[in-house]
Parts: structure tokens; sequence; C-alpha cells
């Protein structure tokens, strides 16, 4: 089975990054498919962004998925 990753903001789902297919052995026979695979990434991309998600979740609280945090810094 050929595998695509696909990285997709994890509030508004809009794409943010796809990557090159991983091909199997059996890539481009006929009628062998290609399974994507999302990774949800970062909060929201620019244009939903800008909707103050606060107002959402209330108490200044928003989710975060980790990615491009200080929750967790590398120093």
């Amino acid at each position: 089975m050929c595998y695509q990753v696909v990285e997709r903001y994890s509030v508004c789902r809009c794409l943010y990054y796809k990557h090159a297919i991983d091909p199997c052995a059996v890539y481009g026979q006929s009628g062998h498919g290609v399974q994507e695979k999302t990774v949800l990434v970062g909060y929201a991309c620019a244009t939903h962004s800008s909707q103050r998600p606060e107002m959402t979740y209330g108490a200044g609280v928003l989710p975060d998925s980790g990615y491009e945090s200080d929750a967790y810094p590398l120093h």
C-alpha cells in the first residue's frame, strides 16, 4: 500500500504541507491507490487564526497540539 502524509492545521484543517508519495512495490499499477495519512500541526492557518479563537474556548485557554509551542522549550 502506498502512503502520502498530509499535514493539516489542527483547528481549521487547512493544508499545511503535502509530502511526496511513499511508493510500494505495486505503485502505478491499475487499481492501486494511495492512502492518505493526516497529521495535525499547529493551531490554525493565517486566514483562520485572525478570528480570535480564545473567544471560542474562553478564559484565554487554547488547545495546543504541542507543535511550535513554548509549552516544551528546547533549551
